[in-house]
């Protein structure tokens, strides 16, 4: 089977609904629940994320009508239909969190409801790489760095779009954006330490160093230094160094983590372009 776009653009759009789900969950619980206002922005984003990407699986499965096919069966198994039950499960409980929070119902389940998306959310994350790597593709199989860098990249993706969003909709705290970002910061650090295992990995298996040849030196090798490594990792690690230590009011603070989030987005969606069609050549 040949992978397009749809699924490289569906496994970016869920790993960053989960992602952005669990960092605001995180900051919230972390918090007190004195950031329930982040967690409320991310859940409402999440859901058209995730439906999204789901219907972009749909009509990657050749013949959208029998996709309801997928619920007829529960096979622990198989990551696509495990996949397409906890995308639904997390999109069906972020639904009844927001009309619960829009009616001022269920307050007394909220804590609940969260908790319980909050484990979806990281389920939905690692199966994002999970799906490539129960594969026989070289560059996918045999080794859990690759769910770990998807895991890891989702997570940072999330933090960004929340970044983003509670810049535009100045819902959030500045002083809560900025903090944010450098938490992306440290995010991205384990991100290029799991990347260097993966490399490192591929090219010391079986078949390995000429599936990472197709990303390093062939065809994918610009996508792969330019978006993934200075986009997706270094520019954005190097912005939010600069604003270490910084107030909102500093000059130039807000553009740059600005700058730096949407270098993330850009490059998280050019990583699994890269590793979903690098793993197919």
């Amino acid at each position: 089977m040949t992978w397009t776009a749809l699924i490289w653009i569906y496994l970016w759009l869920a790993g960053m609904a989960g992602g952005a789900y669990l960092a605001a969950f995180a900051v919230n619980r972390f918090t007190g629940g004195k950031n329930e206002a982040l967690l409320r922005m991310a859940t409402v984003m999440g859901i058209p994320l995730a439906g999204i990407g789901a219907l972009l699986l749909i009509f990657e499965l050749g013949n959208p009508i029998r996709f309801w096919h997928l619920f007829t069966q529960f096979d622990v198994t198989s990551p696509m239909s495990m996949g397409t039950w906890i995308l639904m499960a997390w999109v069906v409980i972020a639904v009844v969190m927001v009309a619960s929070w829009w009616l001022n119902l269920l307050e007394g389940l909220r804590g609940l409801l969260s908790s319980v998306n909050a484990v979806l959310a990281a389920a939905l994350v690692t199966y994002t790489g999970v799906l490539l790597a129960v594969s026989s593709q070289s560059l996918w199989a045999g080794t859990v760095l690759l769910p770990s860098l998807f895991v890891i990249s989702a997570v940072s993706t999330g933090v960004a779009i929340l970044v983003l969003a509670g810049m535009a909709l100045k819902s959030i705290a500045r002083e809560t954006i900025v903090r944010l970002a450098e938490a992306d910061a440290i995010i991205i650090v384990l991100e290029i330490a799991v990347m260097i295992g993966y490399v490192v990995w591929l090219a010391t298996s079986s078949g390995g160093s000429d599936a990472l040849a197709v990303i390093t030196t062939g065809s994918m090798a610009a996508a792969f230094w330019v978006g993934v490594v200075l986009l997706a990792l270094l520019i954005p690690f190097g912005l939010d160094l600069t604003i270490r230590g910084k107030t909102p009011e500093a000059k130039g603070v807000m553009m740059t983590v600005m700058t730096s989030s949407l270098c993330v987005i850009v490059g998280g969606l050019i990583l699994r372009w890269v590793i979903t069609s690098g793993g197919q050549l």
